[in-house]
C-alpha cells in the first residue's frame, strides 16, 4: 500500500468516527510520542485542531475584551 493510500484510509476511518471519539483517539495518539504529534499536525491538521483548539479558533478575538472595558467605552 502506498503512503498516499494509507493516509487516505486513515483519514476516512477518523472521519467516520463521532467527534468525541475522534478527539479522544487523537489526544491519546499525540500523548504517546512527539513523532505522533508531528505526524498528526503534518498530515491531519484538521483533526489536530479539533482535538486541541487554539485560542483563535475558540473566538478569543472578541471574547477576550473584559466586560468592564466594554461598559466603560459605551458610557
Amino acid at each position: 500500500m502506498s503512503d498516499i493510500h494509507l493516509l487516505t484510509a486513515i483519514a476516512k476511518k477518523y472521519a467516520r468516527m463521532s467527534p468525541s471519539e475522534r478527539i479522544k483517539k487523537v489526544r491519546k495518539l499525540v500523548a504517546q510520542s512527539d513523532a505522533n504529534d508531528r505526524f498528526i499536525r503534518k498530515y491531519y491538521p484538521e483533526f489536530y485542531e479539533e482535538a486541541f483548539p487554539t485560542a483563535r479558533a475558540a473566538g478569543a478575538g472578541w471574547g477576550s475584551t473584559q466586560p468592564q472595558t466594554l461598559s466603560a467605552k459605551t458610557r
